[in-house]
């Protein structure tokens, strides 16, 4: 043996070798020497093989593909380091990648059956490309399993790309197999969302955003095809009101005057969906259009009543004898010949409230009065005005009685009787008498509408008690600004009338001079706190209105989102919502937290609407709600014409709704218009 080999292995027992203790440990036996030699010998040769030949360097997803079996799930291999056999180091053999190779090929059947029967470049191409598209799925089915964006589909069941939010053609029917897989690749890989997003989803609530929108063009293009095939569809009153072929009832939505109006057809096209979208009908499983017969009478029926309410119209404008009224402008039917006490025309027929008084004098003459009909009125005008001045009424007392009690214990226990009907009478007289004080107080106190030019104004107040939880006020803050005020307490009657009292006069206390709406609630609120016990509750909604500047700044504490209506804007009718809690709930720094103000800039046309909650909550009698979308149709309906009107309008159809069912909650209401100038 050379020195220089007698050397080394004496650097390698001093300075390497774990095992050697100066001969006193026993040597590896020679069998188990010499075959860890021809490992290593082996090993070498593969190291010399990847070097030269390409084969043997193909690997993907970390893992390397044998040149034999073409399985490449075995050896962990980092992506890019065979091809640089520079870079693995002074003594390459160790690297543990190559242990790993050896090893795979050691219990490689195909490399067993001989070394020469490598694959070759080509098969290893397509093995490769199997192999990157196998771990693609993989990956896929593993996001599609841990992330909700890629779990979305629309209402076809089409798959919803997390990145460009397009539905797909392909669809998710049961348990996704490879072929979903596939396709969601095919299109991910052409994505180019995907490439600015950096491969990171949209959120979710986006998503689903972009879901609904899919889902309402598609049924507003379903029904856009049935209007313009059936003429079922395509129903209308003399009004232009629309009716729907499955209830047949009239509805709120306008039929559009000109159908190539793209503006008109759309508003249209969404009021029978919003419609269809609460009709029962329609909602049945086995839904089918009405009979046209039935249509027809439904559609004859109210026509007769729009002829009528124009006949009336006709009339009060141009016929005298329709005219007559007395001192209070209170009406007199020329018909019946008596003066209706709930009938006022001291009103101008341009007014958008005279077409009230049309609709209840059509109600007196088609379904009261037993003497109208469709001739003239047989009383000339003058004897109407004889019958309308006021008379000197007579008042007849009876002398004697109807019947004489003889019998001595009858008349006692009569007396008797008597004397408790009197003491009850009184007593439930002075209660009647102090809840009728009460309301008249309280309707005193409830602030006129004041006259500011470019505006009108309207309000509605109807307690479902003698006295209300409900209150509106308007005052004024400075020069050429006002407050508008309207709240609600947690429940109605005597108790929910004096807190009322004590929340409107706060507002209006801490609004005088403050231009912030957010800041006045805010002080509202630290002074009614400890008024209140902890299940009751205001909530709020205050607005400072700059005339000059047509400039609304609103704020609400947990009431009802003012509503704005503009044809002119888009879309015509905005729900202004803003955060903010109830006052009396938090005592300052999360109420103060909670609250937000926002600045509307109005615009002429623009009709800005309040309410309580008595509105939205009016059941009928099968304790259905009347709800947002029904207020919000008849806004859309009549929120062109005065104020007035629409409030009378919302009035009607919440009584109409309400049927036989009474009043359960006070209702509020205050509205107000800018003018065109």
């Amino acid at each position: 043996m050379d020195e220089p080999v007698e050397e080394k292995l004496a650097q390698h027992f001093v300075r390497g070798c774990t095992g050697w203790n100066y001969f006193n440990a026993e040597p590896e036996p020679i069998e188990r020497l010499r075959h860890r030699a021809r490992f290593l010998v082996f090993k070498l040769r593969i190291l010399r093989w990847v070097r030269e030949d390409r084969r043997y360097r193909f690997a993907g997803g970390g893992r390397w593909l044998c040149p034999y079996c073409l399985d490449n799930a075995a050896v962990n291999v980092p992506d890019g380091v065979l091809e640089d056999p520079d870079g693995w180091g002074e003594s390459p053999e160790e690297a543990p990648f190559l242990e790993e190779i050896v090893g795979h090929l050691l219990s490689c059947e195909d490399f067993q059956a001989g070394e020469d029967r490598l694959r070759s470049i080509q098969d290893l191409e397509e093995a490769k490309t199997r192999g990157a598209r196998r771990r693609g799925l993989e990956s896929l089915r593993k996001r599609f399993r841990t992330e909700r964006s890629y779990q979305l589909v629309d209402q076809s069941r089409r798959w919803l790309c997390p990145f460009c939010a397009t539905a797909q053609e392909f669809r998710l029917e049961g348990k996704p197999g490879d072929d979903f897989y596939v396709l969601m690749g095919k299109h991910l890989s052409a994505c180019k969302a995907r490439q600015v997003l950096g491969d990171r989803p949209r959120p979710v609530e986006e998503l689903k955003d972009q879901i609904r929108a899919g889902a309402k063009a598609r049924q507003l293009d379903k029904v856009r095809r049935k209007v313009s095939r059936h003429a079922m569809w395509r129903v209308r009153d003399l009004e232009g009101r629309w009716y729907c072929p499955y209830c047949t009832r009239q509805t709120l939505v306008q039929y559009p005057s000109r159908r190539d109006s793209s503006g008109e057809l759309d508003r249209f096209l969404g009021g029978v969906l919003e419609h269809l979208a609460a009709c029962d009908d329609y909602r049945r499983p086995n839904k089918a259009v009405r009979k046209r017969a039935e249509m027809a009478a439904a559609v004859e029926e109210a026509n007769l009543t729009i002829t009528r309410v124009r006949r009336v119209r006709r009339l009060l404008s141009e016929d005298p004898l329709f005219g007559v009224t007395d001192r209070s402008h209170d009406w007199l039917c020329p018909y019946c010949q008596r003066v209706q006490r709930h009938i006022h025309l001291d009103i101008a027929e341009e007014s958008a409230t005279f077409e009230k008084t049309v609709e209840i004098v059509a109600s007196h003459l088609y379904q009261e009065c037993d003497a109208a009909s469709d001739d003239p009125p047989t009383l000339g005008l003058t004897s109407l005005k004889d019958l309308a001045r006021p008379r000197q009424v007579e008042v007849l007392t009876r002398a004697e009685p109807i019947a004489a009690r003889t019998d001595p214990l009858e008349e006692s226990q009569w007396a008797r009787i008597k004397r408790d009907l009197d003491v009850l009478k009184s007593r439930a007289a002075k209660r009647e008498s102090s809840l009728q004080e009460a309301r008249s107080k309280q309707l005193r106190l409830l602030s006129d509408m004041p006259e500011i030019p470019g505006y009108s104004f309207g309000r509605v107040y109807t307690p479902c008690d003698a006295v209300g939880g409900d209150f509106f006020n308007v005052f004024r803050v400075d020069e050429g600004v006002w407050g508008f005020s309207i709240g609600d307490i947690s429940g109605h009657g005597i108790e929910a009338a004096l807190l009322m009292g004590l929340a409107k006069k706060l507002i209006e206390v801490h609004g005088r001079g403050m231009s912030s709406p957010a800041q006045v609630l805010s002080l509202a609120n630290q002074d009614i706190y400890n008024d209140l016990d902890e299940r009751t509750f205001v909530t709020a909604f205050y607005g400072v209105l700059e005339a000059e500047r047509r400039v609304f700044r609103i704020a609400r504490a947990g009431h009802d989102p003012v509503v704005l209506f503009n044809p002119r804007r888009n879309p015509r009718l905005q729900v202004i919502e803003q955060k903010g809690m109830a006052l009396g709930m938090d005592e300052g720094p999360l109420f103060e937290r909670a609250i937000e103000e926002l600045e509307v800039t109005l615009l002429p046309g623009d009709l800005v609407f309040q309410y309580t909650d008595g509105v939205t909550e009016t059941m009928n009698v099968e304790s259905e709600q009347f709800g947002n979308e029904r207020l919000n149709a008849v806004i859309e309906a009549y929120g062109q014409h005065e104020v007035e009107y629409l409030l009378w309008k919302i009035e009607r159809a919440l009584r109409e709704f309400r049927g036989e069912r009474e009043q359960e909650d006070d209702v509020t209401m205050v509205a107000f218009q800018v003018l065109e100038t």
